[in-house]
């Protein structure tokens, strides 16, 4: 029988080592050895209370600091695939933060390494789940954000009840149950979750496919902002404008223009400049090379620490903007080889995976291991703000102010450039991506 894979927008899938016969699964409310095929479909779930955990702010920043790098390590090893890219640190973190919590041994410090995890195993979690809440609508007047977690989990396997409740508590992800033997409609159902999350912005995260009869417990997280600009652009003032779609081909395309004192920082062959959302929790970081062609140089030095660097240089300046509408639709990323060349090989290893304090069976031949993990991503800027959403799924398969006058700084954003949506007050990297070509599905 062959391993499950399930991709989400960032979902970690965990499935059960193979077998050379497919073992009996225990129920979850049953401590029956050989239990007799369930016709009815589960209940349904209820949904979990909002999360409270108690987390300082500084755990916060460090659980943010680590997730960015995490997001510029994965960003390095996926840069080198054509066209436009974006991936969401934020929802990856989080939906492995789930999946960590669950692990154990030499598994669990391969994936703490991996994911820069700083702080001591249950603060880690701690934070991360407060990270979650505050994503969950606590970014500012104006801004609709959510973020939502959910396990989704073999109707007939038993899971830890630690597990369970520190995954509701802190994550607020109720565990749903679902027939995995009925591939499709379960597929179905995720992929329709995830839609309904982030507004139908994220569909099929999941391909076909990727869930089969080996799947035991698919974690989910699913992410969508929607943010006004502290200042808008003027919308009589876009007009077609020159972009030279890949540094080289110069397009027509309509750019946004804006005039008005913008923080701005110059690094090693490149300029950043903020665009501060409404609410003052959000910012859009654009970092655009100095040479058209300067993009492969620009994402080489691409670490967390230059981001860092670079927003702290930021300085108030009198600027006219001028930047392309722009439009990142990824398919379904998956992150298991980017993952496993950066060091995170046990997880997925069918026969020395260790995550039995998510499910611990007596048989070794069900228990769990990350048979893949995918993620896919929607960013869409324009005049009035920026639409955003992304998710990630994890899944395991049995193993089975006024300022003096002054000449403004031109910055015209025509040519290839990265962006980074920053939470503010904890410094997380929400979203962060290259723009190739501007324009949407491409």
């Amino acid at each position: 029988m062959k391993p499950s894979s399930a991709s989400l927008l960032l979902a970690v899938s965990l499935a059960a080592c193979p077998a050379r016969r497919a073992p009996p699964v225990q129920p979850v409310d049953l401590p029956v050895a050989h239990p007799q095929p369930v016709a009815q479909p589960a209940p349904p779930v209820a949904e979990a209370p909002a999360p409270a955990p108690e987390s300082p702010m500084d755990d916060q920043r460090a659980a943010a600091q680590g997730l960015n790098r995490l997001g510029t390590d994965l960003y390095a090893r996926l840069r080198s695939q054509p066209g436009n890219l974006a991936i969401a640190p934020g929802s990856i973190a989080l939906a492995f933060g789930m999946t960590e919590a669950g692990a154990r041994g030499e598994t669990l410090a391969e994936m703490r390494r991996v994911l820069h995890s700083g702080l001591d195993p249950a603060r880690q979690s701690a934070a991360l789940g407060a990270l979650s809440a505050r994503w969950n609508g606590g970014l500012g007047e104006g801004v609709t954000a959510r973020t939502a977690n959910r396990l989704f989990g073999h109707q007939r396997y038993t899971f830890e009840e630690p597990y369970l409740a520190l995954t509701r508590s802190l994550f607020a992800a109720p565990l749903e149950r679902l027939d995995f033997a009925r591939p499709e409609p379960a597929r179905q159902r995720i992929n329709g979750w995830v839609a309904e999350q982030t507004m139908d912005k994220i569909r099929d995260l999941l391909p076909g496919g990727s869930i089969d009869g080996d799947t035991r417990l698919v974690l989910v997280n699913a992410m969508y902002l929607r943010a006004p600009w502290e200042t808008p652009f003027p919308a009589y003032a876009t007009r077609d404008d020159t972009f030279y779609v890949g540094g080289a081909t110069a397009t027509q395309l309509p750019t946004m223009s804006r005039s008005g004192r913008l923080s701005v920082a110059s690094g090693a062959g490149f300029r950043a400049v903020e665009l501060p959302y409404r609410g003052d929790e959000l910012a859009m970081d654009i970092l655009l090379p100095d040479a058209r062609d300067g993009l492969a140089a620009l994402e080489a030095q691409l670490t967390s620490e230059r981001i860092q660097s670079t927003v702290a240089a930021l300085a108030p300046t009198q600027v006219v903007l001028r930047l392309p509408r722009f439009r990142v639709e990824t398919g379904s990323l998956s992150l298991r080889t980017a993952l496993t060349a950066l060091g995170m090989s046990l997880p997925f290893s069918r026969a020395q995976a260790d995550f039995s304090a998510m499910a611990n069976p007596p048989s070794p031949d069900d228990r769990l291991y990350i048979s893949d993990a995918f993620h896919k991503v929607f960013v869409d800027v324009a005049e009035a703000g920026t639409e955003a959403a992304a998710a990630t799924a994890v899944v395991m398969a049995r193993a089975g102010a006024a300022a003096p006058m002054a000449p403004p700084t031109v910055i015209a954003v025509d040519h290839p450039f990265v962006f980074v949506i920053r939470d503010l007050r904890s410094g997380a990297v929400l979203f962060m991506g290259r723009v190739l070509d501007p324009r949407p599905s491409r």
